[in-house]
């Protein structure tokens, strides 16, 4: 200012003045770039700015827009290059996750063709036989030298018999039998044994339908023990073994060892069968929701595609019964509620004689040893009945051989039989004679030399081959 009030010259005041501007307006712009405090400015008239102030103040304008520009477009490029890096790293990941795919299922096939191979298959069934045959001697040692170990003996074989039923049911599109209420039963079972033993409520339930619907459904169902099957073992074992290992725990045990470690089964004394059916309805209705939520709802696509659930398996086969008629007519979603209520009803049947199975050890254990009976029988049944058949459609080829053989110029080419792979030569080997019959391979368990089914005979023609006739072995098997 003391430069300001010294000359009286007008050019000098204004030289003054245009000076003052560019230095305001330079110190300003540096305080805005720096971002430090904010410094006082002087304002000045417009009328007395000149035009080389304006062009300096948009020249530094212009020069932090140039700076901007730059700053954006090197983080562009450095977000580009980092974009870019991510995708080659995650395209490598992909590429050897495919990679690792292929080979799992290239090892896969392998495995699955060596497992379908005849002579695997020969062997894998006698070591079946030879596991089943080893497996009941087992259960009945532990069940009277060590009961104690009995409930530990049934889960150590689910671990391994339930992932067997799941790959197999998935490889024949059978999965949605695994939803049923007889896998759900076993579920509830190994809950109660390892997670949630003092729950009387959990016992209860479990003990009703073990005993229940679990039970009777080898009669309703069929099962058989085929010991060289493992699907038909792993069948009786699921329905069978649940009722014997709560029969060793509820008269086996000791009563200061049943306190200790199963609380829940000690509590209760007594069973109320009303107590018994409303808990086991609770559970039950638990199953139902899920089932429906899970299955009938959403994967109602895949069901109308082929995929056969209980549901869909019990109205083709009982479609021409009365019950099937009348289930069948019911327009959706009555048909599938009528179905509920009467898997329901039969469910509550089957708990009727729950109370005189708890109440005596020797009603108990006469019961779980008809049960077993009754499996028994039905694979002795299809042992003689099956493989008797199947001997005798071998022996009708071998004498059919024979006798093309003698009547004919030149013998059979050793082209292997349709039947089960025997060659002609083997054939008339044994019609020549051979004593060895037993070479004769009778545990090929192929679905088209089992005997019909009186429930599927209704829905298919003689000779067709569906998944509605793949399922009738595998709904016994349930």
């Amino acid at each position: 200012m003391s430069e300001l009030s010294v000359g009286n010259s007008p050019e000098l005041l204004a030289t003054d003045l245009r000076r003052f501007s560019r230095s305001a307006s330079t110190s300003s712009a540096s305080s805005t770039i720096d971002g430090g405090a904010e410094t006082p400015s002087i304002e000045v008239p417009l009328d007395r700015l000149s035009v080389l102030d304006t062009l300096e103040n948009l020249a530094l304008s212009t020069r932090i827009n140039q700076i901007n520009y730059t700053v954006r477009r090197k983080g562009g490029e450095i977000k580009g290059l980092a974009l870019r890096q991510r995708d080659r790293v995650l395209r490598g990941r992909e590429e050897d996750i495919d990679r690792l795919k292929r080979r799992f299922l290239t090892s896969l096939s392998r495995f699955e063709a060596k497992w379908e191979d005849a002579q695997v298959v020969s062997q894998r069934e006698k070591l079946a036989f030879a596991f089943g045959l080893g497996n009941v001697f087992a259960s009945g040692l532990l069940l009277g030298a060590h009961p104690e170990w009995f409930h530990v003996w049934y889960s150590v074989q689910m671990c391994y018999l339930m992932p067997i039923r799941i790959y197999s049911y998935r490889k024949r599109s059978y999965q949605y039998f695994l939803a049923d209420l007889c896998y759900f039963v076993n579920i509830l079972l190994l809950v109660w044994l390892w997670i949630f033993p003092g729950s009387r409520m959990l016992f209860l339930s479990t003990y009703c339908l073990a005993y229940g619907t679990l039970a009777w459904a080898v009669i309703t169902w069929r099962n058989s023990l085929v010991l060289h099957s493992i699907d038909k073992t792993t069948s009786t074992f699921i329905h069978v073994l649940p009722p014997v290992v709560l029969h060793c725990i509820h008269f086996r045990l000791d009563d200061d060892y049943k306190d200790t470690r199963f609380a829940g089964a000690a509590e209760l004394k007594s069973l109320n069968l009303w107590e018994g059916m409303l808990w086991a309805s609770f559970w039950y209705a638990v199953w139902q929701t899920l089932y429906h939520i899970f299955i009938t709802v959403r994967r109602k696509e895949k069901i109308k595609a082929g995929y056969l659930t209980s549901f869909e398996w019990l109205r083709r086969s009982y479609k021409d019964t009365k019950l099937g008629l009348f289930v069948n007519g019911l327009p959706e979603p009555f048909a599938v509620l009528a179905f509920t209520m009467i898997q329901f009803g039969y469910q509550m049947l089957t708990m009727i004689p729950c109370p005189l199975w708890y109440h005596s050890k020797y009603l108990s254990a006469t019961f779980v040893f008809t049960i077993f009976m009754v499996a028994s029988y039905n694979g002795a049944t299809y042992y003689i009945d099956v493989f008797g058949r199947r001997f005798q459609k071998e022996l009708g080829k071998l004498q059919s051989d024979v006798a093309t053989w003698q009547n004919g110029s030149t013998p059979p080419s050793p082209v292997a039989s349709p039947q089960n792979g025997i060659s002609v030569a083997k054939a008339d080997q044994h019609a020549a004679g051979d004593d060895d019959v037993d070479a004769i391979d009778l545990t090929d368990d192929k679905e088209n030399d089992r005997p019909p089914s009186s429930l599927m005979a209704t829905t298919s023609a003689p000779g067709t081959r569906n998944k509605q006739q793949d399922a009738v072995e595998a709904k016994k098997d349930m």
